[in-house]
């Protein structure tokens, strides 16, 4: 839940000049029917744009089919919208990013030494994730736990507790673990630093200035999603076993974290602000992608993944972005700093085995990525393990 992908460059084919609507329909259809549910994509190539979808909004009998503006939950693509007000709260002076989190939350955090809130943006803090500690077994498909307790209500202080509550993996600085807890103690920061709840902050510091008019952060004393979306499922690979349905999970365990709802045409809005100067300044930028190697092949930033691939006529050009896992609907979204090529990609079916043909799942989202960054002619994509 809620993780980072693993994603490797690789060659691209011939440039191809122009969006290939054709071309990207029948990849996003290909990649939709091996996900088992529905997929949805925006591709923005200079002043050219593409979306569509592919498949049901659920796997109920005389379901609709799926729409490009339907609301996904975004998973982690919502720690770069927090790292942005964090970076926006350090221009103005109301912190530090080198501040050591107890100066402004203390006690917080059960150890002697604080991590900066720069550790707690790039997953160098050394906190551990309380999504493991409280699902234990998920990724390996064990449902047992989410079954039981994905409704269950939690204040950020006490998923922070969860986590902590485990040995850290490292000190403060000392290496790189993914580490949701990290996130959950931002919000918590900026609520401390403004005065304000995080989504307060959401609406008036990104949603509202880039225009994300289909986007929000759930109540934290809610469940489920507003308006018209794809159900979001959990599946564990086993036929026998129905995919399980997580759309009322509460939404107090997304959070800071992992909580927004969107679309894939206010994701790529949204990265477009955070690129073009609305959100950031260029020097707030350039300190956001300063990417250390994570030794997953996905280099981090602050708040931003970072991916190099061999484009026709740009040999390890770099995508920045982020990817989610939003309690069943997964989300992974690239975009080339001159805001030239950008894809958001969601779909709605969360198979912690891989899916039914695992080799060609990943080939088909690969070259869905390549062909939306690199231009519909490209042949073999990124090497993506969500």
């Amino acid at each position: 839940m809620l993780t980072a992908a693993q994603v490797a460059p690789a060659a691209a084919g011939p440039p191809q000049d122009d969006l290939d609507a054709a071309v990207l329909e029948e990849q996003l259809a290909a990649f939709a029917e091996l996900t088992g549910g529905s997929a949805l994509a925006e591709v923005r190539d200079g002043g050219e744009s593409w979306s569509d979808a592919a498949g049901l909004r659920s796997l109920e009998d005389g379901a609709r089919p799926a729409r490009p503006g339907d609301r996904v939950r975004i998973g982690s693509v919502t720690k770069s919208m927090v790292a942005a007000i964090v970076l926006q709260l350090d221009g103005e002076g109301e912190l530090d990013l080198d501040d050591p989190i107890g100066d402004h939350l203390p006690g917080l955090l059960p150890y002697e030494e604080d991590p900066t809130i720069r550790q707690l943006l790039q997953h160098t803090a050394g906190v551990p994730d309380w999504v493991a500690v409280a699902y234990p077994g998920l990724d390996e498909g064990d449902l047992t736990g989410l079954r039981e307790d994905y409704q269950n209500h939690y204040r950020p202080e006490e998923l922070v507790a969860i986590g902590t509550g485990e040995t850290p993996p490292f000190d403060p600085g000392e290496g790189w673990s993914y580490s949701n807890t990290g996130y959950v103690v931002l919000g918590l920061l900026i609520e401390e630093r403004t005065g304000h709840t995080l989504r307060h902050e959401l609406r008036e510091r990104i949603f509202e200035p880039a225009g994300l008019d289909d986007t929000y952060l759930p109540r934290p004393d809610s469940n489920g999603i507003r308006g018209a979306h794809s159900v979001p499922y959990v599946s564990t690979g086993d036929p026998d076993e129905p995919y399980f349905d997580v759309t009322e999970v509460s939404n107090s365990q997304l959070g800071a974290s992992g909580g927004v709802v969107s679309t894939v045409h206010d994701v790529n809005d949204f990265y477009t602000a955070l690129t073009d100067g609305t959100l950031l300044t260029a020097a707030q930028l350039a300190e956001a992608t300063r990417f250390i190697d994570t030794g997953t092949g996905f280099d981090y930033g602050l708040g931003l993944g970072g991916v190099r691939l061999d484009c026709p006529g740009a040999p390890g050009q770099l995508f920045i972005g982020h990817v989610g896992d939003g309690m069943g609907h997964q989300t992974q979204t690239f975009h080339s700093l001159d805001g030239e090529h950008r894809i958001t990609l969601s779909w709605n079916i969360d198979d912690k085995h891989g899916y039914t043909d695992p080799a060609a799942f990943g080939q088909a989202l690969n070259d869905l990525l390549t062909a939306g960054l690199c231009g519909t002619g490209t042949g073999t994509g990124t090497d993506t393990d969500a």
